[in-house]
């Protein structure tokens, strides 16, 4: 193994934000043995980086190595200890998803009028700062069925409708979890089975069975549960960031 992926919410983190002490020691431990690690996160990079700072891992730890933002954007941790992000890259893609903005929002427009959906969407500002426009259902059930209604209506708008708990997005169809790890385990030379990925909701499904050692936890959805079943992987019986643990101590026999 060369490679731990790492969803943060839900997965690295417990409900309240923390990191479980035994996970931080496991990974620090790994770290030592000489295995890259990275975060395959929705989250912001400034927040993905205060939540593992407020957790007692700054960029001075050592890891993560690698951090993978907002489904999108590539970061690397340099020896002075500080994240180089990937450019021309994440600009590039980010400029890709600001000129689909416009039709992103007619697709919520449509979703709202059409089929009568609740949902708050993100503002404008925060769509020109994130690339993408997000919306918010009341509950996961209300978010399947969004997701459900709007997927065939992105796709032929040259959008892809990802989910993550009660939010859809609508994304540049090139953008995602999966491709940005796939493009970090590329560049790293590392094969399909030297990585293990964990995740717990529906944007972390592609790169749970895209041919990885995968893994999730208990309180993932019951479609990630039986996906990673599906693929010969593993459903720890613990929650969040001590089910990554119970996944660490398993694989590595910790």
């Amino acid at each position: 193994m060369k490679l731990i992926a790492l969803d943060l919410d839900g997965t690295l983190l417990n409900p309240g934000g923390t990191i479980s002490k035994h996970t931080r020691d496991y990974l620090e431990q790994l770290t030592s043995s000489g295995l890259w690690i990275s975060l395959v996160t929705g989250r912001p990079y400034d927040e993905a980086c205060a939540l593992m700072e407020s957790n007692g891992v700054p960029p001075s730890s050592g890891f993560p190595h690698f951090l993978i933002c907002e489904e999108r954007d590539i970061y690397t941790l340099t020896q002075d200890g500080h994240y180089e992000p990937w450019e021309p890259r994440n600009s590039d893609l980010l400029s890709a998803e600001r000129a689909l903005l416009p039709a992103a929002n007619d697709l919520a427009e449509r979703l709202a009028k059409e089929c009568g959906l609740r949902f708050f969407v993100n503002n404008s500002v925060y769509q020109e700062k994130r690339g993408f426009v997000e919306l918010v259902f009341p509950d996961r059930d209300a978010a399947r069925d969004g997701l459900e209604k709007a997927a065939p209506w992105a796709e032929a708008m040259g959008l892809k409708a990802i989910r993550n708990n009660q939010g859809v997005a609508f994304r540049y169809r090139h953008i995602g979890k999966l491709p940005a790890l796939q493009e970090l385990v590329e560049c790293l030379g590392a094969a399909p089975q030297e990585v293990l990925v964990m995740g717990d909701s529906h944007n972390d499904l592609a790169m749970l069975t895209a041919g990885f050692h995968s893994a999730t936890t208990a309180n993932a959805d019951a479609e990630i549960k039986t996906a990673v079943l599906d693929a010969g992987g593993y459903v720890s019986g613990q929650h969040a960031s001590d089910g990554v643990a119970d996944v660490l101590q398993r694989v590595f026999k910790l």
